[in-house]
């Protein structure tokens, strides 16, 4: 709606300009006075607004080339000088020649100025302060539109001036004079006057006075309000006490004083109205302020009633809340926590590293730390971190979740016992079965019985299996416990990888992979025997889902700091489900239970384990027919934090 008033007025401005040079030089009086009861306009007036209105135009240009930016200050700057030489010809000739008399020459009318009207110094006034404001105009510079606005709010007070001076003159006046024709700034000028000094404020709506008034805040709301009933009052009021006066309903003693009655009576009626509008974001500010502190209550309601302890950290490391499950496990009333380093609780911090030794399982959950009891007692906790800001702070304020893992870690253990005791009494009775299997199959070998040997050796074969298959339990369990001790040494990974493909794939299969390497590549320190594990894990994987005699693709790149090894087949490729899950524990795809149906589906899962606890990250791409590449990511310096960029991934890809 501001934009609209804007392009409005400039339209009218031009348009009125326009008219009334027209009517000067057609010598007709209609478009000369723009009604045949009105004062004409001079010729420079028109000429002013027919300028402004042009140069309000091209400021309203969303993206206006240079050209039209250069044409509409000029166009300003003009209207600006054309107003003030109007002004310094009405102080010399008192109004009645001069330049009004030069551009009616020019239009070829003799008769000069309208007879017996003598020029207003306020239109002169009014164009001479609207032309540096129009100049003024400029997106992006606020200072410059703060000058602009003064302007224009000068200028549009002098055309108010105008206005009411020819609807309250008759007030003063004590005879009957005609009405329109003793004003020397018409009706028309003035009110195309105040709607150019209008537009050129809504010409940036966005900034500025106007700004102000279409603001949704207590100042706008409040402006918008009163600042038309202000603007308009007064004019109104002399015009409906005129129109009284000329019928004869009001007597010249009584129009003043009735004047200053109204006047008052406006003046408390906008008082009321402020102070309603103000009751009504009083009420509202009220209620929101209500509903916050429901909010809070709430919110500090979900916090003490929290199963973990929670506490409130500030940017400086200070306890601004805690939960009464804190004051149970650390055994602190909070009213000792607040404003407390949190150290108290948990001596070594908690925005520090994660620990040595933490595995990877508790690493994406929480950070593990000691926390310390009031008694000195220490107790194992999980800390999860979350940014809440606060009071326009920037993710300095955090909540801090604090769980005891005390019960989780004992059954850890007890799952830890439990899996080495079975696996202990699992092997050995397997390690007695596979002598005496292999003792036996010898001594049938011996004794040429064909079939009963190779039924010794299927038996050797299950045998085998269970043994893989408790291994992988037992790999499993010490990964997931985070107390395996990498026995790092730098390696190349590049002959590595040689050597697995040499050492690992069966002959016959070897001259489907193909190496690319990207030399040279820094040393990698990892566990070798263990990296070894998941490498010959993809590299089976990729035999057995590719079709026969189809390469696989085996490439070793440098992206950052990182060692990328790739394999890609060129199987049926994995549904968006299954390479989601494919590194979960026990997780198997339809295509992997079919084709071996005695693995436990922990190959994937112990590999994520070993290339995580190096610091790396092991992930899948793939689309449904056409095959699958895995990509595995190892640090190529031992890193303090166990984690990868992401834009790892995406260069690797």
């Amino acid at each position: 709606m501001v934009r609209a008033l804007a392009r409005s007025s400039a339209v009218a401005a031009c348009l009125v300009g326009l008219l009334v040079l027209t009517g000067w030089a057609l010598d007709v009086m209609l478009l000369k006075s723009m009604g045949a009861a009105l004062p004409a306009m001079r010729p420079s007036a028109a000429l002013g607004l027919l300028l402004g209105g042009a140069a309000l135009g091209l400021r309203l240009r969303a993206t206006p080339s240079r050209f039209q930016h250069r044409l509409g200050t000029a166009l300003a700057l003009t209207t600006a000088l054309l107003g003030a030489a109007s002004l310094v010809d009405g102080v010399i000739t008192g109004g009645t020649g001069g330049l009004d008399a030069l551009f009616l020459r020019m239009l070829g009318d003799a008769g000069g100025a309208a007879p017996g009207v003598a020029s207003s110094p306020l239109t002169a006034l009014c164009l001479m302060l609207l032309g540096p404001a129009l100049a003024l105009v400029d997106r992006g510079h606020p200072q410059r539109l703060s000058w602009s606005d003064g302007l224009v709010v000068l200028a549009l007070m002098a055309a108010l001036t105008g206005l009411n001076g020819f609807l309250l003159g008759p007030l003063v006046t004590p005879f009957a004079a005609p009405f329109f024709q003793e004003r020397s700034m018409g009706l028309h000028t003035t009110c195309v006057l105040m709607l150019l000094a209008m537009g050129t404020l809504c010409a940036r709506p966005e900034l500025g006075l106007m700004a102000r008034l279409t603001r949704d805040t207590l100042g706008g709301f409040v402006a918008r309000r009163l600042v038309p009933v202000t603007l308009l009052g007064p004019p109104v009021l002399g015009l409906t006490l005129v129109l009284l006066h000329l019928t004869g309903g009001l007597s010249h003693d009584a129009k003043l004083p009735l004047f200053a009655t109204v006047v008052a009576a406006g003046g408390v009626t906008l008082v009321l109205l402020a102070a309603r509008a103000l009751d009504v974001l009083d009420t509202e500010r009220m209620r929101a302020t209500a509903a916050l502190e429901a909010s809070e209550e709430r919110f500090r309601t979900f916090l003490d009633t929290a199963p973990d302890p929670m506490v409130v950290v500030d940017a400086t490391g200070r306890v601004r809340f805690a939960n009464a499950e804190a004051e149970r496990v650390f055994g602190y009333r909070r009213e000792a926590l607040l404003a407390r380093e949190v150290e108290l609780l948990v001596p070594e911090g908690l925005h520090g590293p994660a620990a040595p030794g933490e595995g990877p399982e508790r690493a994406r959950g929480g950070r593990l730390v000691s926390g310390q009891r009031q008694d000195g007692t220490s107790v194992p906790l999980e800390v999860r971190l979350s940014p809440l800001p606060l009071e326009g702070e920037d993710d300095a304020t955090r909540i801090a979740i604090l769980r005891d893992v005390t019960e989780r870690r004992d059954l850890e253990k007890l799952r830890e016992e439990y899996v080495g005791l079975i696996s202990h009494d699992l092997r050995n009775p397997l390690n007695t079965i596979n002598l005496r299997a292999h003792l036996l199959q010898r001594a049938l070998h011996e004794r040429k019985l064909e079939r009963e040997g190779h039924m010794t050796q299927a038996i050797i074969h299950n045998v085998e299996w269970m043994s893989t298959m408790i291994e992988e339990l037992l790999e499993g369990s010490r990964l997931e416990s985070g107390r395996v001790n990498l026995r790092r040494e730098a390696r190349d990974l590049g002959r590595f990888l040689e050597e697995v493909l040499e050492r690992d794939v069966p002959p016959d299969a070897r001259e489907r992979f193909r190496l690319h390497r990207q030399e040279p590549l820094p040393p990698v320190p990892m566990d070798a025997a263990r990296m070894e594990r998941v490498v010959t894990n993809l590299l089976t994987n990729a035999l057995k889902y590719s079709p026969t005699g189809t390469p696989v693709d085996v490439r070793l790149s440098a992206v950052h700091d990182h060692a990328v090894v790739s394999v890609t087949n060129q199987g049926a490729g994995l549904s968006p489900r299954d390479a989601a899950r494919l590194f979960d524990k026990y997780y198997r795809t339809e295509d992997g239970r079919s084709a071996d149906g005695k693995g436990l589906g922990l190959g994937l899962y112990i590999s994520r384990l070993i290339v995580e606890a190096h610091g790396g990250h092991i992930w899948v791409e793939s689309e449904p027919g056409r095959g699958v590449t895995f990509f595995f990511s190892v640090p190529m310096e031992s890193p303090a934090v166990p984690t990868v960029p992401e834009a790892l991934r995406q260069r690797a890809g």
